[in-house]
């Protein structure tokens, strides 16, 4: 094996770095001596393409054969440049950057160059990291993994740090793209907690606020917009980028333009370059701002913020992080060399653990990463009640990665039929499915025909370290793995903004409630076993085929979730159970019943319609709640009561709808109690033995008899 280096791939800027002998990371100088090297490649008419410094001088001097800031693209089929008869796809494009930063890092060490770690934005989808990975293969790189940005820079930050915690936010403003992650810095693991971003957001929208400004004023007083000139538009490019730059250091500057033999100067100051960039400030504090919510961390929970990127310069970006956190930001890391030579340490340790890494190289320090996932997956599924399709996600966004999620998926088969089941991966976290990425159409062949004609996928959903997706399915019924296809995606894919078509064998779609008790009683290890109980329940439940949502009650009611098919929105209202029981927003005693509040909820959802209780108690008014339980099984829905603890028995038997459906367990069986029902409820379809929940409190046999309550 040969030398491993990490690189940051930048849209702008790109830098390799490697482990030196005394176990220090350093940046590997380019061939023209400097650490970091333009993303920009210029295309002469005869000979290989020109990568970096010269590449941005000709650039400069208006050469129209340039390609630069291409990585906004990367995983895109759609964008194409064309040099000297060839088309060059954004991979294409990044791995001759890449291959520059080889070739230079060889000569520079002196040794080959096999490996590398390669860093990312953090909020690269799917497609783009896919793409990335194969640029630096293509380059002639064995990528050891790819690792976002912010990571990168905090385990660089945090390399010589002392053993305590910290908790730090990273902003990270490069010439592209933005990233902000919460990161949390341990004696041995660095610990993402929580991340967003926009790959369409960088330096270049400051430069080109600045293009655009200056283009209006010359059309003001020529007539003629200058943008709209190949040549010029590339010399004002250049030139605001300078402009941008000096106004990091000046209050003012002058920009000359030249065209169609007219020359103007116009004076910028940099609060007038502040003013016109306002709101380009204000998305990236909307996308730290959500970071925060979504860790539930305030700014007091932050010990610091660390600034990466070489687009952090601006004055006014160190101000507006200051104002935002109310802390100065944290010192100790150059923003152009940290994420390559975060990256130099991950691709160190990597290489260490394979036991392919030179023994003179040692590496002081390290920790362990572990980061989470920047998108949510999800899968294109109809709704409760079949009006449109929705994105039914799976794995949410920010779960420690790699993760995986086995969902139940629920089709019916047919005999002497090739059954078989399309499955359109989604990635976002819209539930309108077209404002998400559409990673491809998995088919999976093979099914077998069952005697119920139901089967049941478990189809397993992983993100690996990279955060590139891959899918498997397993019939349950067979446990047989089945083969996989992926598909590419239609080009027309506008059926899934129209009413799902109707099937002649439509499946039942349950919508259930989960109602828990959150009086006093149900405060500590109680209440953290229903937790664990409920989010079982989520992970066995069908939500492609069947929809849920969360009540919970004590003196008064509050449902924590609405029904849905949302695997994200559903763990948070599970965790809003904790945040009730702390702030006592629903009282501690039992005055309330969930009955009431259900039958609202479900009176106008399709049959099969749930009511799963869990009690641990007695209640004020039993007589009541029993009053309002039966209402709901005159309404055909199903109430299975499951008590624990002080829960009188004969009140579960009233509640339920057959003495079936009471089920009186002990606290360590919680668990496993929901999963049981999750799965008879996926493997039945929610389908009741009977003529149908309307009917069921004269059922001899009730829900909970359909499987082995041992």
């Amino acid at each position: 094996m040969g030398l491993s280096i990490g690189i940051d791939l930048g849209t702008t800027f790109s830098a390799a770095a490697c482990i030196d002998k005394s176990g220090r990371p350093v940046v590997i100088k380019n061939s023209e001596g400097n650490p970091i090297t333009p993303s920009v490649i210029y295309f002469p008419p005869k000979g290989e393409p020109i990568v970096g410094d010269e590449a941005k001088e000709m650039q400069a001097l208006g050469e129209a054969d340039i390609a630069s800031f291409f990585k906004r693209s990367i995983g895109s089929d759609s964008f194409l440049l064309k040099f000297n008869g060839r088309d060059y796809t954004p991979t294409d494009l990044s791995a001759i950057v890449l291959r520059k930063l080889k070739t230079d890092a060889e000569v520079e060490m002196g040794q080959t160059v096999t490996h590398a770690v390669i860093t990312v934005p953090a909020y690269f989808n799917n497609f783009q990291r896919e793409a990335t990975i194969k640029a630096g293969e293509m380059a002639g790189l064995e990528v050891l993994r790819i690792i976002n940005e912010p990571t990168a820079a905090a385990l660089a930050y945090g390399l010589d740090r002392a053993a305590g915690a910290q908790t730090m936010l990273v902003y990270d403003l490069g010439g592209g793209t933005f990233d902000v992650s919460l990161v949390q810095i341990k004696r041995s693991v660095i610990q993402v907690i929580a991340t967003d971003g926009d790959h369409e957001l960088g330096g270049k929208d400051w430069d080109d606020r600045i293009a655009t400004y200056l283009g209006q004023c010359f059309s003001r007083d020529h007539d003629v917009d200058p943008l709209e000139n190949a040549e010029s538009f590339q010399d004002i490019l250049t030139r605001t980028e300078n402009a941008k730059k000096q106004l990091s250091v000046r209050d003012q500057v002058k920009v000359s333009i030249v065209h169609g033999g007219e020359k103007e100067s116009y004076q910028l100051t940099r609060s007038q370059f502040e003013e016109m960039t306002q709101d380009l400030m204000e998305r990236t504090q909307s996308l730290t701002g959500q970071v925060l919510s979504d860790s539930r961390l305030k700014w007091k929970d932050i010990d610091g913020v660390l600034l990466v990127g070489g687009s952090t310069r601006m004055p006014m970006v160190r101000r507006y992080v200051e104002r935002m956190s109310c802390k100065k930001p944290l010192p100790g890391v150059n923003v152009d060399e940290a994420a390559a030579l975060g990256a130099a340490i991950q691709a160190h340790v990597d290489s260490a653990e394979s036991g392919d890494t030179p023994k003179m190289f040692t590496l002081k320090s390290k920790r362990e990463i572990r980061d989470v996932m920047s998108h949510s997956l999800g899968m294109a599924a109809e709704n409760e009640d079949r009006t449109r399709y929705i994105n039914s996600i799976i794995i949410a966004k920010n779960t420690p990665a790699p993760c995986s999620e086995t969902r139940p998926y629920s089709i019916m088969t047919a005999g002497n039929h090739d059954n078989k089941v399309e499955v359109y991966m989604l990635q976002g976290e819209s539930e309108t499915p077209l404002q998400n990425n559409i990673l491809g159409k998995y088919v999976f062949p093979g099914i077998e025909h069952t005697s119920s004609r139901q089967a049941v996928l478990d189809i397993q959903y992983r993100y690996d370290r990279n955060g590139v997706v891959s899918v498997t399915a397993k019939q349950r019924e067979t446990g047989k793995n089945l083969p996989l296809t992926i598909e590419p995606v239609p080009q027309d894919m506008s059926w899934l903004s129209r009413p799902p078509e109707e099937e002649q064998v439509v499946t039942v779609h349950p919508s259930i409630l989960i109602a828990v008790d959150l009086s006093g009683s149900m405060a500590g290890n109680p209440l953290t076993k229903a937790c664990k109980a409920a989010g079982k329940f989520v992970k066995e439940i069908d939500l492609s085929h069947a929809s849920l949502g969360l009540i919970a009650f004590a003196d008064k009611v509050k449902v924590t979730q609405d029904i849905c098919q949302n695997v994200k929105k559903l763990h948070k209202g599970i965790a809003k159970w904790h945040d009730l029981m702390e702030t006592g927003d629903v009282g501690w005693g039992n005055e309330a019943e969930p009955f009431s509040k259900a039958l609202k909820i479900l009176k106008n959802t399709e049959d099969p319609r749930f009511i799963i209780l869990l009690t641990d108690g007695m209640w004020n008014d039993q007589e009541d709640a029993i009053r309002q339980a039966k209402r709901c099984h005159k309404e055909g829905i199903e109430i299975i009561a499951i008590g624990f603890g002080g829960a009188d028995r004969e009140f579960l038997k009233a509640a339920a709808t057959c003495d079936e459906n009471a089920l009186f367990t002990d606290m360590n069986s919680l668990v496993g109690s929901f999963s049981k029902i999750a799965r008879v409820l996926t493997e039945s379809g929610g389908k009741l033995p009977d003529a149908g929940a309307g009917k069921s409190a004269n059922r001899k046999k009730g829900f909970l008899g359909f499987f082995d309550r041992d």
